[in-house]
């Protein structure tokens, strides 16, 4: 209980500086991203264009389908806890998760 409490309070600190630096697909480049997440994300998620329409771990396609631009940078930022997803914001700068934004945005599949 103690080590919930702490993670919370913790991951409460780290969101408000990083609501305020949230960024969008429009402020990332694509092309920089697809090379992002073929090097950091592909041994996990299908990263493709027609990639299988997959929850976990999600498909880049359905990522894009169900996520904002701004739940999708906060993930890749800081992911929920008790996931397999490494805190990417340790190793990619704002501008390169903005780049991997771009990218999910630009296979994301119309969900009907």
């Amino acid at each position: 209980m103690k080590t919930a409490v702490i993670a919370l309070a913790f991951g409460v600190a780290l969101a408000g500086p990083l609501a305020a630096q949230i960024m969008t697909a429009e402020d990332g480049d694509a092309e920089r991203g697809a090379d992002l997440a073929a090097e950091s994300c592909a041994q996990c998620h299908d990263i493709t264009q027609d990639g299988e329409f997959k929850t976990y771990p999600p498909s880049f396609a359905s990522i894009g389908a169900y996520r904002s631009d701004d739940q999708i940078f906060s993930r890749i930022y800081f992911p929920q806890m008790h996931t397999a997803m490494p805190e990417m914001g340790w190793y990619l700068d704002r501008q390169g998760i903005a780049d991997l934004v771009a990218y999910i945005r630009s296979v994301e599949i119309t969900v009907d």
